[in-house]
């Protein structure tokens, strides 16, 4: 994927995040108003604007799109765990601003995932912990080898490969990688993400012919459990992004199965 079609993929998913929907809707009554037309139009859109924002930056929402994403995956038992031999961990934000230090470049979800990683490794020594993921922002390409030199310091050796900066682009980079390997693609591997990014990722995978078993690293609808607190009733920043997060992922996921389904009928 060259990077004019990944910036062009994230511009339009970020056209439709709840946030962006916000400030699209008030920039519209912002235009009306200036114009001074029609007040009953720009009133619905004010509406819908202050709608989705409450809805999107309080628990509730959030909570029951992610809890639909996240609910049916959960560790898989010991046996199976032993019987595999590699555990490939998707990375999350990496940032590439070369004054950053090395502990200063990971998002909160990149962290989550890595650490879990090296728990497992800690409790199987001799499974191989592979790295996939890259920082868009860093200009030698880096990404999970920043990773890598954590895990280093941390006294544990792991594989990072900077190529990938989607789910899609990862999935091919790992066939790749395991074909010139071993010249098979089936042989099972847990998948090592955040729960609410594993449908999309397992679809994605799946589809290109690899047997991934899935291992959730976090559980993001715990962050917003509504309740009758007044403090839940209260917009907040966490919310908003968990919303952005779990809309992301099922534009994304619905786009993927969209496309291999109208590839499908063409073929």
């Amino acid at each position: 994927m060259n990077d004019l079609t990944f910036s062009l993929k994230k511009f339009f998913l970020f056209l439709l995040y709840p946030s962006s929907l916000i400030f699209i809707f008030f920039l519209l009554v912002s235009i009306y108003v200036i114009l001074e037309k029609r007040k009953g139009r720009r009133r619905f859109l004010l509406f819908l604007a202050i709608f989705i924002y409450y809805l999107s930056s309080t628990p509730f929402l959030p909570y029951f799109l992610l809890k639909q994403l996240e609910e049916n995956y959960s560790p898989p038992p010991e046996e199976k765990i032993v019987e595999v031999k590699k555990v490939v961990v998707l990375t999350g934000r990496i940032y590439g601003e070369e004054t950053l230090s090395l502990e200063e470049r990971f998002s909160r979800e990149t962290l989550v995932r890595f650490l879990k990683a090296l728990e497992l490794k800690r409790q199987y020594p001799d499974k191989e912990i592979i790295l996939l993921g890259g920082s868009y922002e860093d200009k030698n390409n880096r990404g999970a080898t920043y990773l890598k030199i954590m895990a280093e310091k941390f006294g544990f050796k792991v594989k990072a490969i900077d190529t990938p900066l989607d789910t899609i682009t990862s999935a091919r980079v790992l066939k790749e990688y395991f074909l010139k390997e071993s010249k098979k693609t089936d042989t099972p591997f847990l998948l090592l993400t955040s729960a609410y990014h594993l449908p999309r990722a397992l679809y994605l995978f799946k589809k290109e012919g690899l047997t991934p078993i899935p291992y959730p690293a976090n559980y993001s609808y715990k962050l917003c459990k509504p309740s009758l607190s007044i403090w839940k009733l209260l917009p907040h920043d966490l919310y908003i992004d968990l919303t952005n997060r779990a809309t992301h992922e099922y534009l994304a996921l619905a786009f993927y199965k969209l496309k291999y389904f109208v590839l499908g009928i063409v073929k």
